[in-house]
């Protein structure tokens, strides 16, 4: 293996191992009048990097997703591990968004994974009419370990990383948004 496939090896691992050691998710939304929402949710981390979510018709976001199935995620290192807050490490991807039925074996195997990890309150949110279960299916991302070192997740999964160059992302992405290439 060249040096350069190890060290994106090694940093997909560290990418996907900060992924990991996360409970919950900031969760950026927008209502059908266009107003842009934040807030957080527990989350479950499903098959390649799918996030699931278990929130109440009550919050906004619910509504939000209902009428808008995109939805952005931030995974971010806590300010108080970082050396500097602007140096924060952080994955964020843009997301579709999904209800999972509440009669399906996805929806079951979900919920006991919610139970494992939040305990007793996930079968007294499961009792309430108004909870829904999202899935959270990233379609882009990027990932940041600190000054000058950001990448675009693309590919399968997201796994594959490319480095950010300023310049040429924004003609990618002025392109992308012009429907080309």
């Amino acid at each position: 293996m060249s040096d350069d496939n190890s060290a994106i090896a090694r940093l997909r691992e560290d990418m996907f191992k900060f992924r990991t050691g996360f409970e919950s998710l900031s969760l950026a939304t927008v209502s059908d009048t266009g107003v842009p929402e934040a807030s957080v949710a527990p989350m479950v981390l499903g098959q390649d990097g799918v996030f699931y979510i278990y929130i109440s018709a009550l919050a906004r976001h619910t509504a939000n997703l209902e009428s808008n199935s995109q939805a952005g995620v931030l995974l971010i290192e806590p300010v108080e591990a970082a050396s500097n807050p602007f140096v924060r490490q952080r994955l964020s991807y843009q997301c579709g968004a999904e209800v999972v039925p509440r009669d399906t074996d996805d929806f079951a195997a979900i919920l006991r994974r919610f139970e494992e990890q939040f305990g007793e309150i996930v079968p007294l949110l499961e009792s309430l009419p108004d909870f829904q279960l999202f899935r959270l299916t990233p379609i882009r991302g990027t990932y940041v370990r600190g000054f000058g070192q950001a990448w675009r997740l693309s590919g399968p999964g997201l796994r594959d990383l490319e480095p950010m160059n300023p310049a040429r992302d924004r003609t990618r992405d002025a392109a992308e948004q012009r429907g080309g290439k």
